[in-house]
């Protein structure tokens, strides 16, 4: 599909590009009470919250700038959505820094986007991806921190956001990723990672015809469905972020049988 083709070039401008601003991210490093955290991991409290992430601001502003850039160049609707989020910079109605400091607060981007009648779902993917790099220096300091071993939460222990994807490995252990800074933890297999349901019984997942590389895991309990991709049957590393676009038929499919994504893309249906 056309649309398809012009989504995967955006995203793969948008890895190259936070691939050489990596190396320039200055940050300072976190502050954590070591006794404490041991303690909220071991009580299921995840290690920092969202709004803990240390930001390189100059950064995250040139790659916003960056992607806006690209993604006008990228389908008809997305360059009639970033010239709206522009349109409200030039004439001071939003704040570019405000924006990215502001990145966890959902109400503010509730707010600005219903106010300015701006697309919230591309908004928050352009911020998103723009704090990526410092996203991923923030998970690399605190990762060794960790004490997973009697992790299984359907959220993640770094961030306590939820998962975007998931992945069956080796013997079939099953890995989430975090929809916000990507982390993966092993979960267990048989789980509703967003309502933590564990009846078999309610738990399903179904293929697309003619693949059985993805699949779609969905909980009868409370509608919803994340996509897991099958590690054993391929023969690459899978990139978690482009295998979600690339199965996006599986989003409309599951969508049709009423579950829903509580992690949604802006190029979701």
């Amino acid at each position: 599909m056309p649309v398809y083709k012009d989504i995967l070039t955006f995203y793969e401008k948008i890895v190259t590009k936070q691939a050489d601003i990596r190396p320039s991210i200055e940050i300072p490093s976190f502050e954590l009470e070591g006794e404490l955290k041991n303690l909220q991991t071991k009580e299921g409290f995840p290690l920092i919250n969202k709004e803990d992430f240390i930001l390189d601001i100059p950064s995250s502003i040139i790659l916003f700038e960056y992607l806006c850039e690209i993604g006008k160049n990228t389908t008809g609707k997305m360059e009639a959505d970033i010239h709206a989020i522009e349109q409200s910079m030039r004439n001071g109605t939003i704040e570019l820094e405000e924006l990215i400091k502001r990145h966890f607060d959902d109400d503010y981007l509730d707010k600005i986007t219903g106010e300015l009648d701006l697309n919230k779902a591309l908004l928050k993917f352009l911020i998103h991806a723009s704090i990526k790099p410092s996203i991923n220096v923030n998970v690399d300091r605190l990762r060794d921190r960790l004490d997973l071993k009697l992790w299984n939460k359907g959220y993640c222990p770094v961030c306590g956001l939820l998962p975007q994807m998931s992945e069956l490995r080796g013997e079939g252990q099953r890995y989430f990723m975090c929809s916000f800074c990507s982390f993966k933890w092993q979960g267990d297999r048989i789980m509703c990672p967003f309502c933590e349901n564990r009846d078999h019984q309610t738990l399903q997942y179904f293929y697309a015809e003619g693949n059985e590389t993805h699949r779609i895991d969905v909980c009868n309990q409370c509608k919803q469905y994340i996509k897991t991709i099958d590690t054993r049957k391929i023969d690459y590393e899978p990139d978690l972020n482009l295998e979600d676009i690339t199965s996006l038929h599986l989003d409309i499919l599951t969508s049709q049988k009423g579950f829903k994504r509580p992690v949604p893309t802006p190029w979701g249906p």
